[in-house]
């Protein structure tokens, strides 16, 4: 027994080490540099472009500015503001120009990005310690799972999550999560986690990867995964920002962006299937020609407004079952317009056919 005892310590204290080493946590690495970067700013001096570029060289900042596309003269005009907001001798310019912000932010929209990061500096850095406790992590699972099914309830330990203190933006993809400090402060202040929980929603929902998917149908193909990718984790953090709209800051503000025209939309894509169904898909948009169709919001709008329509109408359980499937998505979203009392559009029988045609071609082995 006594060996026995020994035997099950020992391996307790494996499994606790083991659970400990694999501890997921939240990478402040790049905030603290950026407010040990604005600090001698402060004082007057100014951000070298050999300092500002060792910055922007960190990874999570070099993965962020990558795929925002941002260009070598965006990043100067935002080392040239970080200067003008931070250094006490532009104060008196500085005044001015936050007075015309108050008005409209997008009045001088890369000096308010810079702005409120030093406006709210004691706010986000009591948050960012927030961040870095386990119930945070705790917080985005538990948003995420929320619009999953069971099978995909699984923490991925192997996701590394890192917070910027530059921009307003969140993005995922590869295994790794970046958000911005300053968005998901003002959003988790509606609920706790919820942009980290959009984002490891699309980590976790583990999206299919079509093969060999024929030239004309690159485009359809594109809009069909990336309104349900980006309209099922809007559920997470969309419905909460839209419902507190006028008490968050601009650029965190999402009605217009995930609403605006979305109902022409939806008749546009329907339309573009019609012609692809009647010209045997001969007559087709490209993947390009719906990123402009779709204002190049990534499927959010109107993924958004179709998910919406979906879930008030009574279909949420089905949605969570199928959340992989982008086929049926839209047969879900017809059941739930033609059932919904505002009248959105619902796509053609024709169009429904056309969808059923691609469904058996790249979904039959999933």
């Amino acid at each position: 027994m006594k060996s026995l005892f020994k035997l099950l310590t020992t391996f307790t204290l494996m499994v606790n080490f083991s659970i400990t080493s694999i501890a997921q946590k939240i990478d402040t690495a790049p905030l603290d540099a950026y407010w040990k970067l604005i600090e001698p700013l402060k004082h007057n001096d100014s951000l070298s472009v050999a300092d500002w570029y060792k910055f922007l060289n960190m990874e999570a900042n070099k993965m962020y500015i990558e795929n925002q596309g941002f260009d070598s003269g965006y990043l100067e005009k935002l080392r040239k503001n970080i200067q003008f907001v931070y250094m006490p001798k532009y104060d008196s310019l500085l005044k001015a120009r936050v007075a015309a912000i108050e008005k409209d932010p997008a009045s001088f929209w890369i000096t308010y990005k810079v702005y409120v990061y030093k406006k709210y500096e004691k706010e986000l850095k009591k948050y960012q310690l927030q961040i870095s406790q386990p119930n945070y992590i705790d917080s985005m699972y538990a948003n995420a799972f929320a619009w999953l099914p069971k099978r995909l309830q699984q923490k991925d330990t192997s996701v590394n999550i890192h917070f910027l203190g530059i921009e307003n933006d969140a993005i995922a993809g590869g295994g790794t999560i970046i958000a911005t400090l300053w968005s998901a402060y003002n959003q988790d202040k509606i609920i706790p986690g919820m942009l980290a929980g959009h984002e490891m929603h699309h980590v976790l929902r583990k999206g299919i990867t079509f093969k060999n998917i024929t030239e004309n149908e690159k485009g359809i193909m594109y809009v069909l995964n990336n309104i349900l990718n980006e309209g099922t984790a809007d559920m997470i953090d969309k419905v909460a920002a839209i419902a507190h709209d006028d008490e968050l800051p601009m650029g965190s503000k999402f009605k217009d962006f995930v609403l605006y025209q979305a109902d022409s939309i939806v008749k546009q894509i329907d339309t573009s299937i019609l012609n692809m169904a009647t010209s045997h898909g001969k007559v087709y948009k490209t993947e390009k020609d719906y990123r402009n169709l779709l204002r190049w919001t990534s499927g959010h709008c109107p993924g958004y407004y179709m998910t919406d329509i979906i879930v008030r109408n009574g279909f949420k359980k089905q949605l969570i079952s199928n959340i992989q499937n982008p086929f049926y998505f839209i047969y879900l979203y017809n059941r739930a317009a033609k059932k919904d009392i505002k009248k959105p559009p619902v796509f053609a029988s024709v169009s429904i056919d056309y969808i059923k045609v691609l469904e058996q071609k790249y979904w039959h082995d999933k």
